[in-house]
Formats: C-alpha cells, structure tokens, sequence
C-alpha cells in the first residue's frame, strides 16, 4: 500500500474508487467537537474511560463527518447515520459505502464507490490468550496457517482482522459461531465464494490492517 501523507482532509470525489484514510487522535480536534459532533455522539465519547481512547474516537468521527459533509454538500454535524440490525452505520439513499475501525491510539476509514467495504484496524496489548481466541474464533484452516512457523501473532493479526473486515463488509459484525466463517484456506472460504478482494498491511503505528472490498478497484490511500 502506498500512503500519501496531507495535512488536508482527502476528498471522495477525487479518487477513482476507494479512499483509505489512516489517523490518529490530533489536540485541535478538541476545539472542532461541538461544532461537528451531535449531543449523542458528545455523550458517548463522555462515557469513555481512557482518554487516549477518547481523543482517538473524536478525531476518528470527525474527519469521518468532514469528509463526508464534503462528499454530500452538507455541514457535517447534519449528517444523519442509520445502523442496520447489527450496528453497522450506513447513508440513507445514497450509493457511497463507508466503515470505520479505530484503536487507542489510531484509526482507519474507508469509503467505496462502487460496493460495499469492510475494513479493521488493530494491535495487541500482550495480554491475549492467543491459542484460547484461535480456538473461539478461527477455523481449523485459520488455525493451522497462524501456527506455521514462528510468526504467530502477525499471522493471528492477519486472520484476525481480515476475518472482522469481512463481517464488517458483510454487515453481520461479530457472530457466536465464528469457526464457521472462514476467510483463509480452502477454495470454499467465504472470501471467494462471495468473489471478494482484499487487502492486508501493517499500519503506520505498527497495526495491522485489513480491507476487504469487491472488483477490483483502485485504491487511494491517505495517512493524516
């Protein structure tokens, strides 16, 4: 993946089909958050404990609401998010698709032209049970490509977040019965059965990323 690095918010039109956008929490978003977020969304990041947690969320939502106040030709506080009935937000009557992941301390976007798209973003504390989550989560398939060699938590990372991308992308989230979604393997996994692309890279803080989107676009991507 290629990252061009602004200090201007990338702009949707101006990328062919999927724009990326990486971040991370920045102290003068503090004074842009009651002008851009809603009373909810103000609300919620109140109900945060951590405050590298807190600064993270606000400056993911805010560039996600200025970029797509751009998009629309709207004031981005008038943005109105709908969720289907897992939780995923979408535009009404609009043909953009957009998902979002952050961390504690970083944050990636990425909106598609011409389908949907999941993406995910994330790192490890070091106090996983990594074997346990395997067991929970990955098929026998994910598994065995995790315990190949001595690259266990990068392989873990891998199957971990292209796995969550593609739910994300589907618009299930998180289900009880993982182990039977299976994004890595055999010719029968989800990914191309569904003829689905992706793609998986290591952030600019060192996490691992994953996009999972249709076709085959072409991908523009941004590190604010």
């Amino acid at each position: 993946m290629y990252w061009e690095k602004t200090l201007n918010l990338p702009k949707i039109s101006s990328c062919q089909d999927i724009l990326i956008v990486y971040g991370t929490s920045k102290p003068e978003d503090l004074e842009s958050i009651s002008r851009i977020l809603t009373p909810e969304e103000l609300n919620f990041v109140g109900r945060l404990k951590h405050q590298d947690q807190k600064n993270t969320w606000i400056s993911c939502h805010l560039t996600l609401r200025l970029i797509l106040g751009e998009f629309l030709e709207i004031d981005p506080q008038n943005i109105v998010f709908y969720k289907n009935g897992f939780g995923k937000p979408y535009l009404q009557n609009s043909n953009l698709f957009f998902n979002i992941s952050h961390t504690n301390s970083s944050y990636l976007l990425g909106f598609n032209r011409i389908g949907k798209i999941g993406v995910d973003l994330e790192n490890l504390s070091g106090e996983e049970e990594i074997p346990s989550l395997m067991d929970y989560a990955f098929s026998a398939a994910e598994s065995d490509y995790c315990q190949t060699g001595n690259e266990l938590n990068k392989r873990f990372l891998e199957v971990w977040t292209l796995k969550e991308a593609f739910l994300k992308y589907s618009g299930i989230g998180l289900t009880d019965d993982l182990k039977s979604i299976s994004v890595y393997g055999s010719e029968g996994n989800e990914l191309i059965s569904k003829n689905l692309n992706y793609s998986t890279f290591v952030g600019l803080n060192n996490e691992t990323c994953s996009v999972v989107y249709p076709g085959h676009p072409s991908i523009s991507c941004f590190w604010l």
